[in-house]
């Protein structure tokens, strides 16, 4: 009966369970304290090197547990560490003699899978769900019992894991590790109730992300995805898709030059030594042609509406508040009042881009005064930096003359009409490299599609992908660079979009920057590599996942992820280690490079 179910490894796998408890993990953050409890069952196997060997890979366990009914039932836990271990370890200590300690590390050695005195340690994690067999087939049910100490404990085979995890006729999004199968997933139901991709640099997010989107417009027929790309790199990661299907919209005017446009994208190396430059060029050159690479406006986004008053008002604040540097920013604020207001005759509603330039730099100069002197990590460093960089954008705009081109723009509102009509493009990039307008125009853009639905009843699909997806929500939002409109928009998406069939997807590698009121709205995630503990902490406090699963990503190589879902596996929220496929592969088979 357990021929398929389980596998013993040819008789190596012998394990039962020694021990289970409680672990609890607390850290500080910005908001405050965390603390993380998780269940940890620690289990003792027979050794053996190639049951050592196998349990590096991921693998899942059944616990054999006793149920009140009479029946026998398996709880299902996944192995995050394992430790080979002998007896005379235990005793072993660096206050003994050297001579000592060397007679017993060269018996230990001697021992490995020659003596009953070793063994291995492994712990594992509850998956929340237990396995019972019914006519030799698995049957899976969501569980919170709890295994008995000195239970049998088996190995899930690879069909088992197949039952428990992949959905019937899904769609592959990566191998899973360790059982050399791939993991099939509901991708219409990744797509609905949005997803998110975390991890450091180079680990792969905008190629898994790029891969996810082919897939997603694949099976999903009626799909409109946008991309809101603020480094420039999906308009090469999907270029045989775009040059059939898609539209680049930009802020940036290319003119029309393929060089101007190329220089512009991060064009990853691996994929430049496999490209020739010429078919780029010609893709490109193609696309301008037949005006799928589009002048994005930015008259109607960077509207000015920022008063003098506002400064005022925060310096004010800081003081009244008696927060760090309140003091200085109360002369401040008196400087600034007799200079501007009493000399020049400014009044406190005057915009600031009606600012003379020399005006214009008195502020930015007394502002960067009051920042150099602000304590470290400070609320006010934090706000003022943030004044700052819209003054000197300000600036920079009004000292810039105004380039006079041939090129016409689209707004975002005629965008946001132009997306949810049926002849549209399927795939839209909007790269906007400067965040500020990047914030702007993903608010207005999301706020006017999500308006549309609500009043026009529109029923086309619309997935919106933010990378860099800190710019956007971050934790700690302010007015002046607009990330407290595009916090609100992005909310709202998360939150309201489905209904209305807007989505929602998030790529970023610093995860303890975003909003986690709006990343809490996830119901798939892909977590890869993030060096940074506080990182981690977040995400498992957030996706209430154990901490030792994700602790297991700080080993995963480029390409490989952590990947949970509430919704779209066969089980919900079962951790499942895969490796994603490479994007840059699809997109060299797609342009005909041998």
């Amino acid at each position: 009966m357990h021929q398929d179910a389980f596998d013993d490894m040819g008789g190596r796998f012998e394990a039962r369970l020694r021990d289970h408890r409680t672990v609890v993990r607390s850290t500080k953050t910005r908001e405050g304290e965390i603390s993380l409890s998780s269940a940890v069952a620690v289990l003792e196997a027979r050794f053996d090197f190639k049951v050592l060997d196998r349990l590096h890979q991921p693998s899942f366990v059944g616990i054999e547990r006793a149920t009140s009914e009479g029946s026998k039932i398996y709880l299902i836990y996944e192995i995050v560490n394992l430790k080979p271990t002998h007896f005379q370890m235990l005793g072993m200590d660096v206050s003994l003699p050297k001579t000592v300690r060397l007679e017993f590390l060269t018996k230990i050695n001697e021992s490995w899978g020659e003596s009953e005195e070793t063994w291995l340690d492994i712990v594992a994690v509850p998956t929340g769900y237990s396995l019972a067999l019914e006519g030799g087939e698995p049957r899976f049910t969501k569980t919170s019992l709890i295994p008995l100490v000195g239970s049998t404990v088996r190995l899930l085979s690879n069909h088992t894991v197949r039952r428990f995890l992949c959905v019937d006729e899904g769609v592959p999004i990566g191998d899973l590790i360790g059982f050399d199968m791939p993991l099939t997933v509901d991708i219409e139901t990744m797509v609905r109730y949005h997803a998110g991709v975390f991890g450091f640099t180079g680990s792969g997010k905008s190629n898994l992300t790029s891969y996810l989107i082919r897939k997603a417009v694949e099976v999903i027929p009626d799909l409109k995805v946008v991309v809101f790309d603020v480094a420039g790199e999906y308009s090469i990661h999907l270029l045989d898709l775009i040059a059939d299907r898609g539209k680049v919209f930009s802020t940036e005017d290319f003119q029309g030059d393929v060089s101007n446009f190329l220089n512009a994208q991060a064009i990853p190396e691996t994929l430049e030594k496999r490209l020739p430059e010429s078919l780029l060029k010609e893709k490109i050159k193609g696309m301008f042609e037949a005006n799928r690479i589009q002048k994005l406006a930015t008259e109607d986004s960077l509207e000015h509406k920022i008063d003098l008053n506002f400064i005022l008002t925060a310096l004010s604040d800081i003081y009244e508040s008696g927060r760090a540097g309140g003091i200085s920013a109360n002369l401040k604020l008196k400087e600034i009042v007799e200079h501007l207001i009493e000399e020049k005759g400014y009044d406190r509603n005057s915009d600031l881009a009606e600012l003379k330039e020399e005006d214009l730099e008195y502020l930015i100069q007394t502002l960067q005064e009051l920042v150099d002197t602000a304590p470290d990590r400070s609320s006010l460093k934090t706000d003022l930096t943030s004044i700052l960089d819209y003054l000197n954008k300000l600036s920079k705009s009004k000292s810039k003359e105004a380039e006079e081109t041939t090129v016409k723009a689209i707004t975002t509102s005629t965008l946001a009409n132009q997306l949810l009509k049926t002849d549209q493009p399927l795939i839209n990039i909007l790269y906007i490299p400067e965040p500020d307008e990047a914030r702007l125009i993903a608010a207005k853009l999301i706020n006017t599609i999500l308006l549309i639905k609500k009043t026009r009843g529109a029923r086309k699909k619309i997935l919106m992908v933010l990378d860099e997806a800190q710019e956007f929500i971050p934790d700690r939002a302010v007015k002046p660079d607009y990330s407290d409109i595009s916090n609100r928009a992005v909310e709202a998406l998360l939150r309201q979009g489905r209904k209305y069939r807007a989505h929602c997807w998030l790529s970023t590698q610093r995860v303890a920057h975003l909003n986690v009121n709006a990343i809490q709205q996830l119901h798939s995630y892909f977590v890869s590599t993030l060096p940074r503990l506080y990182d981690r902490i977040v995400i498992a406090d957030a996706f209430s996942l154990s901490y030792d699963i994700l602790e297991k990503t700080t080993e995963l190589d480029t390409g490989q992820w952590l990947f949970v879902s509430y919704k779209a596996t066969k089980q919900k929220s079962v951790p499942a280690f895969i490796q994603s496929p490479n994007n840059e592969d699809i997109l060299i088979a797609n342009l005909g490079v041998k």
